[in-house]
């Protein structure tokens, strides 16, 4: 018997028509206001990002005292009154850093000063936000307290996705002209492109980056690298540019950084911990890998 193949009609793509410049905007972005070196230039990022959007930018500063001084509840006040006071200087000059941010890049400005732990305080207030900017943490910083692993708190426990500065070197602005994205047909992987919509939708170039492509994965399951172009061109992102490469003996993680070098990218897109999260911090793994060593921006989702 002859082996007939019917051919599959052409389709017409067309951006969906429900699709307006209202509803693929970011309304509202969070950023960590601290006394810390890169509070500034961070949030100079965050205020431009709105400025952009046209959405409100707030200011979040969590008000805190280190952690030896929450078991101290039976000492005088005396050893609270200039801590304090020191907080409360360090959180105007914050607010006030803020507020002329906002003024200068004319966007709605809103400032909120939790109380408690950093990095659930922050989480929560991400939760009423499309993103939260943050940086890097910096090994060098001696100005104001630092958590190593602030970032990834907020990241596994905020629901929202987490826009990481690094904390060195000169970021290219606007952020998001060039993006990479990294695509590995996970759940944190989708959820990021999700996340990062409104930012794709103003994107000029999406790259979309495999890491050792597994090809047996797409075939059973009747899977075409086209359609994230697809998906793409109805979503009115950029046509992306498709590239795998091996990670070979660099790891995954070095080979998404050097692949946002050599694609100019300005921006990486990327799910975060696809593997549990103990299992990276015991072998390592591309969220960290990331996290520690980024050279540019990091769109964070969990």
């Amino acid at each position: 018997m002859a082996n007939i193949q019917t051919a599959r009609p052409t389709l017409a793509l067309n951006p969906s028509p429900f699709l307006s410049q209202e509803n693929t905007m970011l309304v509202r972005i969070a950023v960590h206001m601290d006394s810390d070196l890169r509070c500034a230039s961070r949030l100079e990022i965050a205020a431009q990002l709105a400025a952009q959007h046209k959405a409100e930018l707030v200011g979040v500063y969590v008000r805190y005292l280190p952690f030896r001084f929450y078991k101290q509840t039976g000492q005088s006040d005396e050893i609270y009154s200039p801590i304090r006071t020191k907080l409360s200087q360090e959180e105007e000059k914050a607010r006030t850093l803020f507020e002329e941010a906002a003024a200068a890049n004319g966007v709605l400005a809103r400032w909120k000063s939790p109380q408690g732990e950093l990095g659930p305080a922050l989480a929560l207030q991400a939760r009423y936000c499309d993103l939260i900017v943050m940086s890097q943490f910096n090994p060098n910083e001696t100005s104001a307290p630092q958590y190593a692993n602030l970032a990834e708190e907020v990241i596994m426990g905020a629901g929202r996705p987490v826009l990481v500065l690094p904390y060195a070197g000169k970021i290219a602005t606007p952020i998001g002209h060039s993006v990479l994205f990294c695509w590995d047909l996970g759940r944190e992987a989708a959820r990021a492109f999700a996340d990062a919509r409104p930012i794709l939708h103003e994107a000029a170039e999406l790259i979309v980056l495999t890491v050792d492509e597994e090809a047996e994965r797409m075939r059973p399951n009747d899977l075409d690298p086209q359609d994230i172009s697809i998906y793409s061109k109805l979503r009115k992102y950029p046509e992306p540019r498709i590239v795998s490469r091996p990670s070979r003996d660099i790891g995954v993680g070095c080979t998404i950084l050097n692949a946002a070098t050599d694609y100019g990218s300005d921006l990486i897109v990327m799910g975060a911990y696809g593997h549990s999260r103990l299992r990276e911090w015991v072998l390592g793994g591309a969220s960290r890998t990331l996290i520690q060593t980024m050279t540019v921006p990091v769109l964070f989702s969990h």
